[in-house]
């Protein structure tokens, strides 16, 4: 078990989803900055213990025995944790119309429930003036047509996030979510892949460590939810509080987001060939 005293003790940090492309470059990030690292992933590997973080626990969000006991292995690590930032998701497109059940219980499982119940299993060991950071989804705030179950969990999370930061005030633990853009990660790829949204190039794809730093900068401020700048905070509750307004704005959206998407791949061509 990780020990120091209060005044003498490096602040632990706890990170799940560290083998992805955002999980793994925060806690690469973290570590640089002086944090004693707890890594959580669905399947382990030699690579994330031995380069990105300090302990490793195996953490499967879609299966409750594995969640009791990644929580029993995050206490008997350490008895404090300073900072818990929830980077594990996943999303798999499809219309209503043809959706899968198994595919559509994962995504609700590993983007929603499991985060509630890892987060009700974690909330012990979180010391005052701590911080809990949901990383969530643009499509926690705007939906996505073909990925309607995807919104949705992450449009629970949003909710979720918001009632908890207000249980946990009294307590002296922060609460809050970030909303990044779409990200350059093997996810975005298995989603275009799959038929995502063309809409996840209304923005050109950030890099993992570009949405670490971000992240580890909002966590110095008090909002509650963090978007990348103010006018997608603007424009997505915009779109929420007018679907007449969001239906106006569509075409143009989805004609700019094209052209997006076509640079994205005109850059990945010219990159692969250099």
């Amino acid at each position: 078990m990780f020990h120091e005293s209060r005044e003498s003790r490096r602040k632990v940090a706890v990170v799940s989803g560290a083998s992805g492309g955002i999980g793994r470059a925060l806690c690469d990030l973290l570590r640089q900055r002086g944090y004693w690292v707890i890594g959580l992933a669905r399947a382990q590997g030699r690579a994330l213990d031995a380069a990105h973080v300090d302990h490793s626990v195996t953490c499967d969000l879609t299966d409750a025995a594995s969640l009791a006991e990644a929580a029993r292995a995050i206490r008997h690590a350490s008895e404090h944790i300073d900072l818990f930032v929830f980077c594990a998701g996943a999303i798999a497109p499809q219309p209503v119309a043809t959706l899968q059940a198994d595919l559509a219980l994962e995504q609700v499982q590993i983007n929603l429930v499991g985060v509630m119940q890892l987060t009700h299993a974690i909330l012990p060991a979180m010391a005052e003036g701590s911080h809990i950071i949901y990383t969530n989804s643009m499509a926690g705030v705007f939906p996505l047509a073909g990925s309607s179950v995807y919104t949705a969990s992450k449009f629970g999370l949003r909710g979720f996030a918001l009632a908890l930061e207000q249980e946990l005030r009294p307590r002296k633990i922060r609460v809050s979510s970030v909303f990044p853009g779409s990200v350059n990660t093997s996810m975005l790829m298995k989603e275009m892949e799959q038929g995502g949204s063309v809409l996840n190039f209304m923005s050109a794809p950030q890099e993992p460590e570009a949405i670490a730093e971000w992240i580890l900068a909002t966590s110095h401020k008090k909002r509650v939810e963090n978007f990348p700048s103010s006018f997608d905070s603007f424009f997505c509750t915009l779109f929420l509080w007018s679907p007449r307004f969001l239906r106006l704005c569509m075409p143009l959206m989805t004609a700019w987001a094209k052209a997006g998407r076509a640079r994205y791949r005109r850059n990945r061509l010219k990159n692969a060939s250099d």
